[in-house]
């Protein structure tokens, strides 16, 4: 555990971070923060507000005691600030009490009395195993619709699939497929989809409540001969034809008069963590089908090989299975979105924000990029989520958690690198902020507000409310700021 950082201003004056949700297009120099930060009184009026502490807050000022910058034994500098007992009310920020080591470096070791924004951990690293494990009751009592297999009987035919998976894997029609080369990983993860195919899974919405929730219980009953293994669910866009498949956004037409435009984030591929070798490995995989999705050029691949990751600079992008990244086609980049492809997503919203759909929903809560970011890093704690059908045994407080969730351009940028530059530390740091992210809401209620900021490395997570939210993602041409940190 190590000393933190924290803001003295309040969210509500002081937010000047670029955040996922709002534009962060250049405009001139005055307008964009005077939009960022002002607010309307009751006559409508608007009113400046800046990260200065407001007129009700005396500025802060060392006194003689205080340690000066030559002090060795600092411990009130702008590089470490650390709140007193005098001024409780003026952090911003949470801080992790880990009763049980489980939270890494995101526990604080220096917590201020009389606090409230303080989440303790009790969770222990086997009760975090249990939530994984246990996910295989979201899908359980299918097979009396939808599915035609109970969970043990796809567990039980991924067993013998991934034992003989050159009898039952039809991968010689494809030349790139080499079974026996790929990591067991890999072949494991095809297996499960294959069982799960055979039982009825046919789409991204199915395959995200029985492929995903069934993993971790798979692993413990066929003992593959590896346990480091994640499969979670990723939030993502996909083609979607317009007018006949829900949203559509950015709706452009090809060379065939043939039209397809973003269908939101409401296609749900996996995302796949594990261990070889000593090094971490990440992949993006669809879950409908073992071997070819054929929007998708591969099944399990790379992130910077996969479609998601296409650049916007390009006007077209191929998705056959013998092309490779750079090459154009009959298919669009803007339509191939993950939550972790921040940059690539907040570009997009910066055009329109309604190309995702995001904006005000039935509840009067602004859906942003931020909540599914955030649901992406949920979904390796607890991949069962919350739904209006199940009862999820392991979270408490339960309430929808639609929007709400602030992400700084600073934790979105170096969250996104970690698909395509791997590392175990990486890989734990994002793991530790998951589980930060899920304990605050099992104490703050799921559908509480925050803002992330920081990074993945050095994560804060500060207290907001919907009424902040709001006015912060409506903006549309919000500089991007830094943080007060």
């Amino acid at each position: 555990m190590r000393r933190r950082r924290f803001l003295y201003t309040s969210l509500g004056t002081g937010l000047t971070l670029g955040l996922a949700g709002c534009s962060t297009g250049s405009t001139d120099e005055s307008s964009p923060t005077e939009r960022a930060t002002s607010t309307s009184t009751e006559d409508g009026t608007s009113t400046r507000e800046t990260a200065t502490p407001n007129k009700d807050q005396p500025t802060e000022t060392p006194s003689e005691n205080e340690a000066t910058e030559e002090d060795p034994d600092d411990t009130n500098t702008d590089e470490d600030d650390q709140q007193t007992e005098e001024d409780p009310e003026t952090a911003v920020r949470y801080f992790f009490e880990d009763e049980t080591g489980t939270l890494g470096h995101l526990a604080d070791d220096d917590i201020p009395d009389d606090y409230d924004n303080v989440i303790t951990n009790t969770t222990t690293e086997e009760e975090y195993q249990e939530k994984q494990r246990n996910d295989r009751q979201y899908p359980e009592g299918m097979e009396e619709g939808q599915l035609t297999k109970t969970v043990d009987e796809m567990i039980e035919r991924a067993e013998e699939i991934y034992n003989n998976p050159e009898e039952h894997i039809e991968a010689e029609i494809y030349d790139d497929l080499d079974l026996a080369a790929e990591d067991d990983e890999i072949t494991f993860t095809r297996a499960l989809i294959k069982a799960t195919q055979e039982a009825g899974v046919t789409s991204s919405g199915l395959a995200n409540i029985v492929v995903a929730n069934i993993a971790e219980d798979a692993i413990e009953q066929i003992q593959p001969g590896f346990t480091d293994y994640k499969l979670s669910t990723l939030p993502a866009t996909e083609p979607a034809n317009p007018g006949k498949e829900g949203h559509s956004g950015g709706v452009r037409e090809n060379e065939f008069g043939h039209k397809y435009g973003n269908s939101g984030f409401r296609h749900m591929p996996g995302l796949l963590q594990y261990q070889k070798d000593g090094e971490t490995k990440v992949k993006y995989a669809e879950q409908t089908d073992a071997t070819n999705v054929n929007i998708f050029r591969r099944v399990i691949r790379n992130p910077d090989f996969s479609l998601y990751r296409s650049s916007l600079e390009q006007d077209t992008v191929n998705v056959s299975r013998d092309s490779k990244p750079g090459d154009s086609g009959h298919m669009f980049p803007e339509h191939y979105v993950t939550a972790l492809d921040y940059t690539k997503a907040r570009e997009l919203e910066k055009k329109d924000e309604d190309y995702f759909r995001f904006g005000m929903n039935d509840d009067g809560g602004y859906n942003s990029l931020g909540d599914y970011l955030v649901q992406a890093m949920i979904e390796t704690v607890d991949d069962m989520g919350i739904t209006r059908y199940d009862n999820n045994p392991d979270r408490t407080n339960i309430e929808i958690p639609a929007d709400g969730k602030l992400v700084s351009d600073e934790f979105g940028e170096s969250l996104e690198n970690y698909p395509t530059d791997p590392s175990s530390e990486k890989r734990q740091d994002f793991k530790e902020v998951g589980r930060g992210l899920y304990q605050l809401f099992q104490e703050e209620g799921w559908d509480a507000s925050i803002a992330l900021t920081g990074t993945l490395e050095d994560p804060e997570i500060l207290p907001t409310d919907q009424e902040t939210v709001n006015p912060v993602d409506h903006i549309k041409e919000l500089t991007t700021l830094s943080s007060s940190r």
